[in-house]
């Protein structure tokens, strides 16, 4: 369980890494490549590897927390 545990926090680093592989892959092998995609995909991936886990996590229950709820 400690395992499954360690994974969820790293799930943005895992995400951003996986994005930042996407983003190359798509520059390098697809031969009619948009330019504007790829830097969509590394400006996505650069934020997700720099937001907090916790950060995420803190704001996904205070979403689920005050669904409810009218503000």
């Amino acid at each position: 369980m400690k395992k499954l545990q360690n994974i969820k926090e790293w799930k943005t680093t895992l995400i951003a890494i996986i994005s930042y592989v996407a983003s190359f892959i798509y520059l390098f092998k697809v031969d009619n490549h948009n330019l504007w995609i790829f830097v969509v995909l590394l400006i996505f991936a650069t934020l997700m590897l720099f937001s907090a886990d916790s950060l995420i996590t803190s704001l996904t229950k205070f979403i689920k927390n005050n669904e409810k709820k009218e503000i």
